[in-house]
């Protein structure tokens, strides 16, 4: 058995033992100050007769102080001298300090022990009435006082220890909530850091490309295409960026209305759907001279709004990195298909001949690809993005079983090929 100092994983147990201890350490100083006393009267007592007597009694009481003691030590022993100075009582008539230290004796027991163990003392201690019984019938009338007293302290022991077995529950329980909303504060600045990433790393790149070659090209229909792209990107960007703040403020919903955002305060990604992105980013990459072909699936309507959001930021980060690092002319595909149980989003570019590798293996991922393998984590999918052929291939992969049932592909799309 462990020693009273209860050390256990059980949060709960340590705060019974501290409330036991506290409890001990008073008791010990009564029991004390108790035992001292009989010690006095006995060195002071002059009659053989009654000497003999309160040496009986000086020996039980001592028996039962140092079962108190030894709860400071192990309880085993405690519990084991317990009973002999009970045995004692029975054959002395020795009660005094068995009214005071059996009871406090079941009650710490109960209180710093498993419940198990406790109810095996309290079943020992329950013989004790039958010794009395046997030997001391004239003495029946303690036990009406005895019994109700370790009565007593054995249900007011179990009272207080499911007290501070609930106490400690909604303690942890509270931690708990505060550990997942810091979790949840944590998820939610990196998502809106995701976000704003997203929005303005891709639209000020086409701003600041189109800034590029208005001022380089010297024909001046050129820089009124440009100033046209300038002009409705940026329109775009301060779109995204009020239903990202209006997100901020409130609960509600943003949606779209002949292919524009309609400003209401909610959630942005029921307007980021993916059929759309895949259009919208194709006709950039074809306005800034990239080739561009696209191939999209209908089908991926059925996909929940969030996940299309998720896929619809992995397409605006890797077009966004076309425009930054491929060659101005390089051709570049764009597909959104389900095929199988998978749905994927594949963004391919040439890459320019002067250029060996890209990617993981170069520098470490950059903080748009790390958002990226964020976001399709989140919806069990993956991420790749590496060099392929020549080509610089970022594969976006989820599972068909988030689309609904009535929308989903048992077999591969005809004329679909893999990459």
């Amino acid at each position: 058995m462990n020693r009273f100092v209860f050390v256990s994983d059980a949060t709960s147990e340590q705060s019974s033992s501290s409330l036991g201890r506290k409890i001990l350490l008073v008791a010990s100083g009564v029991v004390a100050l108790l035992l001292v006393t009989d010690i006095v009267s006995l060195v002071s007592e002059s009659d053989p007769a009654r000497f003999r007597i309160r040496a009986i009694e000086a020996i039980v009481n001592a028996s039962f102080a140092l079962a108190l003691g030894f709860l400071w030590v192990r309880t085993r022993y405690a519990v084991i001298v317990s009973i002999v100075a009970m045995s004692l009582t029975a054959f002395t008539g020795a009660y005094l300090f068995a009214l005071l230290i059996v009871p406090l004796l079941v009650g710490l027991v109960t209180l710093t022990e498993t419940r198990k163990y406790s109810f095996r003392y309290l079943c020992v201690i329950g013989l004790w009435p039958l010794l009395i019984i046997v030997f001391r019938s004239y003495d029946l009338g303690f036990l009406f006082i005895i019994i109700p007293l370790v009565a007593a302290a054995y249900f007011i022991a179990i009272f207080v220890r499911k007290f501070q077995e609930q106490r400690e529950a909604d303690r942890k329980r509270i931690e708990e909530l505060r550990r997942k909303q810091r979790e949840a504060v944590e998820a939610e600045r990196k998502a809106i850091a995701r976000d704003l990433h997203d929005i303005v790393a891709h639209d000020i790149t086409v701003i600041s490309m189109q800034a590029k070659a208005a001022g380089f090209s010297g024909d001046p229909a050129v820089a009124q295409a440009a100033l046209k792209v300038i002009g409705a990107t940026s329109k775009e960007a301060l779109q995204d960026l009020r239903v990202l703040l209006n997100v901020l403020r409130s609960d509600g919903r943003a949606t779209r209305v002949d292919g524009s955002i309609v400003d209401k305060a909610g959630n942005a990604a029921s307007s980021l759907e993916i059929l759309i992105g895949v259009e919208i980013f194709a006709e950039r990459l074809v306005d800034l001279g990239h080739p561009t072909k696209t191939m999209a699936d209908p089908k991926l309507a059925g996909l929940p709004q969030s996940a299309q959001a998720a896929l619809y930021r992995v397409l605006q980060e890797s077009t966004t990195n076309i425009v930054k690092h491929a060659e101005r002319d390089a051709p570049c595909r764009i597909e959104a298909l389900i095929v199988g149980d998978r749905v994927w989003l594949e963004v391919a570019n040439k890459l320019p001949g002067r250029v060996i590798d890209q990617g993981f293996d170069s520098g470490g991922p950059s903080s748009g690809i790390v958002g990226m393998v964020d976001r399709m984590a989140a919806f069990g999918g993956t991420l790749s993005a590496q060099r392929v052929r020549g080509d610089w291939v970022v594969r976006a992969e989820l599972p068909a079983d988030i689309i609904d049932g009535a929308h989903r592909v048992p077999e591969e799309l005809p004329g679909v090929q893999d990459t």
